[in-house]
């Protein structure tokens, strides 16, 4: 059993991580099939959507296999197998997993099944839709540790919620409920566990409707104007503009609503 799966539904790739006997916490395998998995969304150009789940019914992902990668990564343990020593061969596989390197451009929807505990939290601050199971619980409890949250959240998560809800996450390390969660910005909905793959079908089926090139720009744009000055920002945001301006999907848009049919986007 792999654990990461990735399945291709047309224009969609849903990628699962799959230990739910190991509360589907990332292990050296983990760390490398992810990374994998965001890069061949990112390689392959009939993907425009990637959805982000856990198996079962109890746990998102909460975060690293300490016990496994740790030990690894201090030299307590040699690697097992040749994906082991592609991990430690690699040090940027933990930044790619985070998506903190090079963006992925393209719409991020987490199907948040259960609980998102450390490293898990911190990677769906690298998704755009959040969609919740009722049963779901988020927390940083690295401090407990001695620790940080030094995956992405320290830096992500005062930008995605308001000071005040970002400092009872990072600083309490107690966690927060569904409702909470969603109270505070840090998922967009939350539904019983019986309705979240519809829930994260529906959000998928509608990104695929619409201009990849536009959603793209979009999503480059908030993410490269997020601390830019307001003069800059909006000039970045008109060279976006005008790049999508220029494609054919843009002319495919009117005429289709002209003709008042389904636009037939190609992302040209």
């Amino acid at each position: 059993m792999t654990a990461i799966t990735l399945e291709k539904r047309g224009q969609q790739a849903w990628i699962t991580l799959n230990r739910p006997q190991a509360k589907n916490m990332l292990d050296g395998d983990a760390f490398v099939e992810l990374a994998d998995a965001w890069q061949e969304v990112r390689d392959d150009d009939d993907i425009r959507v990637a959805v982000l789940t856990g198996a079962g019914k109890e746990d998102f992902c909460c975060g690293g296999d300490l016990g496994k990668v740790i030990p690894l990564w201090t030299g307590a343990r040699q690697p097992e197998n040749p994906v082991e020593e592609r991990l430690l061969a690699d040090p940027a596989i933990p930044e790619k997993i985070m998506l903190k390197g090079e963006p992925l451009l393209k719409p991020i929807i987490a199907a948040i099944n259960g609980r998102a505990l450390g490293g898990g939290t911190e990677l769906l601050q690298a998704t755009d839709i959040r969609i919740a199971a009722d049963h779901a619980q988020f927390a940083l409890p690295e401090p407990k540790l001695g620790i940080v949250p030094g995956a992405g959240s320290m830096v992500r998560l005062a930008r995605q919620l308001p000071w005040a809800h970002a400092m009872r996450i990072l600083l309490g390390g107690e966690p927060i409920n569904a409702a909470e969660a969603l109270a505070m910005g840090l998922v967009s909905e939350v539904v019983p566990f019986g309705e979240l793959q519809a829930r994260a079908e529906h959000y998928a089926d509608n990104v695929c409707r619409q201009a990849p090139l536009a959603l793209q720009a979009i999503k480059r744009t908030a993410l490269e104007t997020h601390t830019l000055p307001w003069t800059d920002a909006f000039h970045y945001e008109m060279e976006q503009a005008a790049a999508v301006m220029m494609s054919q999907d843009a002319r495919e848009g009117p005429r289709a609503f002209r003709d008042k049919r389904q636009p037939q986007f190609k992302g040209e």
